[in-house]
């Protein structure tokens, strides 16, 4: 029965897709088995064989199952007798058949066997070609049913299906271990950088089966169910896409440590870290890419869980509590001695401790101790025991420039104090004592360097006068200082506002007074633009390139017109010299005035040329009752332009010099209010503050 009804569920199969197939105009015809002339038995020799016809099958088959029954009795009849041969055979009183008769019955049902095998097997080849591009009902691929549908539609519908997903970024997070808080580092895995890439067709394929396997034709008859999608990837991208992400996610350990911030030693425990399995996450990122969301496990969870491993610290706990008795504590428990060149200094645990830290070192920890950060503690504690450098200089007093040379300086080796003090820092008693020498500390410019700049004349020189306001005339004096000796290499730079640097009272500036809109405004930086102004002009005069100016916002009869400069954090004055030999900035207070001078080498000339003013526009005249007001000088306005003309001198080897180079330095000027105060008297003997 088993047979039977397995050879119904075919043909009812082949009846429908036939009526299918007559609708669309189409026949179908179920191959049968060919008859064969004659079949050679061992047993007998050649004998004709007789069967049924094989004839093609309409759309329609009526009863199949009466037709195989008639088929089969025709075949065990086995051969009519014919002529004698009948007469031989037969039973002439109707009784038992002879032995011609039982083999005749014998082949016969070999006969049958054989065409019924060629039957089903035919029916067999007809049913999977029929059904070979149709995916089975009930098939979905990540969610999608793609069931009833033929290969070429089932294709177009999963690419639709997924067709948002190719490119969306993959969140991904990484797993906690266990008894561990889960870690809220997320990332991303980017589809096309990782190579990842859906095969329709591959799947498609895969749901409807490889033709011909009795598994596929019963996939058809049951029906399918959740097909994976295909994907290709690239090995060697989806690696690196991983391990971009893992770096995201990644928690390294915490490694053990003792730590001197607080002042005292401290243990900074171990903990283990948490790092993405980089393998494992590359095969699960490729499952999961494509996977049915919200159908539950591993794979369809976003962001996608990465598998993950544990990171172990390389010290232990206990190597952290060792390092902690045996080092950390015997370091700060008593003062340091310090020998430099048979000189001694002693220095309390607190003055140690910065240059002190426990470092890791073969899997376990050390006591590590900065030599230059000790070695400057010992110069603090005794500067004695350091001898600073002294640069190399030009000295211009009797008219000439002379080099001045450098002197080389001295300080403690800080290698050697380092290897020296973590014995000693270990030790008790008179053991704790660190020994070192002195090594050499080169000057910033030496006399070499000096003397290769070339500088031999005087090139620009500006004299401002100073008022009468001594506070004033020493904040002049300290920003001159500060200015002094500065020396530029060919082709080097000069920013004056670095130079001065801020304006406080440990650089020598003390409070003062200057006018601003009628108002007596103190200052630690009096007169900081009439020093800035002077070095512009006198710069502008020796030939160097001016990189950045402001000008201030009216003019002041004391500063050169269109040459001056007001100098701060937002208002650089950056000067260049673009010759072949370097420069050198004198600036000094004397007989009540500023001086500041340029010198270079020769090879250049250099003239000025200041136009008239342009465009005036004319101040106002305020009168103010106030009896805070200070008198304040008017200025009109104006726009006003300096040319330089710059002639290079020939070259030594005689060839032709180059034409002269011209530079413009346009400025334009505000008008200054004037203020007259009519309800305030000078107290005598004061001085009356004057403009910046």
């Amino acid at each position: 029965m088993g047979g039977t009804n397995g050879t119904l569920q075919l043909l009812e199969i082949l009846e429908r897709q036939s009526e299918r197939e007559a609708a669309h105009g189409r026949r179908a015809a179920i191959p049968a088995p060919r008859r064969a002339a004659r079949v050679d038995l061992p047993e007998t020799g050649p004998a004709p064989v007789a069967g049924p016809s094989a004839a093609p099958v309409g759309p329609v088959l009526a009863d199949p199952v009466a037709a195989a029954s008639a088929t089969s009795a025709a075949w065990d009849a086995g051969p009519a007798p014919v002529g004698a041969d009948a007469a031989a055979t037969a039973d002439p009183g109707g009784g038992a058949v002879g032995p011609a008769s039982a083999d005749g019955r014998s082949r016969a049902r070999v006969l049958v066997a054989v065409a019924g095998l060629g039957l089903v097997a035919a029916c067999w080849s007809g049913t999977s070609a029929l059904l070979a591009d149709r995916v089975p009902e009930g098939t979905a691929v990540a969610g999608t049913s793609i069931g009833g549908l033929d290969r070429a539609e089932a294709v177009r519908a999963v690419e639709s299906a997924l067709q948002p997903r190719l490119s969306a970024p993959l969140p991904v997070q990484l797993a906690a271990l266990p008894g561990a808080p889960t870690p809220e580092r997320t990332a991303s895995v980017d589809p096309a950088s990782a190579g990842l890439e859906l095969d329709a067709a591959a799947t498609v394929s895969r749901a409807i089966g490889p033709v011909g396997l009795p598994t596929t034709l019963w996939r058809q008859l049951r029906g399918g169910g959740d097909v994976a999608p295909v994907v290709d990837a690239d090995p060697t991208a989806l690696a690196g896409a991983v391990d971009r992400a893992a770096v995201a996610l990644d928690v390294p350990p915490v490694e053990g440590a003792v730590s001197f911030a607080t002042g005292q030693p401290v243990a900074t425990e171990p903990v283990p870290g948490v790092a993405v399995d980089r393998t494992a996450a590359a095969d699960l990122v490729r499952r999961a890419w494509l996977a049915p969301l919200g159908a539950g496990g591993q794979e369809a969870q976003r962001p996608l869980v990465l598998p993950s491993r544990e990171v172990a610290p390389e010290v232990t706990s206990a190597e952290v509590a060792d390092a902690l008795a045996r080092q950390a504590l015997p370091a700060v428990a008593a003062p340091l001695a310090v020998l430099v060149s048979g000189r001694g200094v002693v220095l309390a645990p607190a003055q140690v401790l910065p240059a002190l830290s426990v470092v890791p070192s073969d899997g376990a920890l050390r006591l590590d101790v900065d030599g230059a950060v000790l070695a400057a503690a010992v110069v603090a504690a005794d500067p004695a025991t350091r001898v600073p450098s002294v640069d190399a200089s030009l000295d211009t007093s009797t008219g000439t420039p002379v080099v001045v040379p450098s002197v080389e300086g001295s300080e403690p080796d800080p290698d050697a104090l380092a290897v020296s003090a973590e014995q000693a820092l270990l030790a008790t008693g008179d053991g704790r004592t660190a020994q070192t020498g002195t090594r050499p500390v080169a000057p910033a410019l030496s006399t070499e360097d000096v003397a290769a700049m070339g500088v031999t004349s005087l090139l620009g020189q500006v004299v401002s006068p100073l008022t009468a306001d001594p506070a004033r005339t020493t904040d002049v004096a300290a920003a001159a200082r500060s200015l002094d000796g500065a020396l530029v290499a060919p082709g080097g730079s000069l920013d004056v506002g670095a130079l001065l640097g801020a304006p406080t009272p440990e650089a020598g500036y003390v409070p003062a007074s200057v006018v601003v809109d009628g108002r007596a405004t103190p200052t630690l930086a009096a007169g900081s633009t009439q020093v800035a102004s002077a070095v512009l002009a006198a710069a502008f005069a020796a030939g160097l390139q001016v990189d950045a100016r402001t000008a201030p916002e009216s003019w002041n009869p004391r500063d050169p017109v269109g040459l001056d400069a007001v100098v701060g954090p937002d208002t650089p004055l950056v000067l260049t010299e673009a010759g072949a030999t370097g420069a050198l900035l004198r600036a000094e207070v004397a007989d009540g005035s500023l001086r500041v001078q340029v010198w270079g080498g020769q090879g250049r000339a250099v003239s000025l040329e200041t136009a008239p003013a342009s465009d005036p526009r004319p101040a106002l005249q305020v009168l103010d009752t106030s009896p805070e007001c200070v008198p304040q000088p008017g200025q009109d306005g104006f726009t006003t332009t300096v040319t330089r003309t710059t002639t290079a001198a020939a070259p030594p080897d005689g060839a032709a010099a180059a034409g002269p180079s011209v530079d413009e330095l346009t400025t334009t000027y505000a008008p200054r209010t004037s203020v007259t105060c009519t309800a305030s008297t000078p107290t005598p003997g004061s001085v009356a503050p004057a403009l910046d």
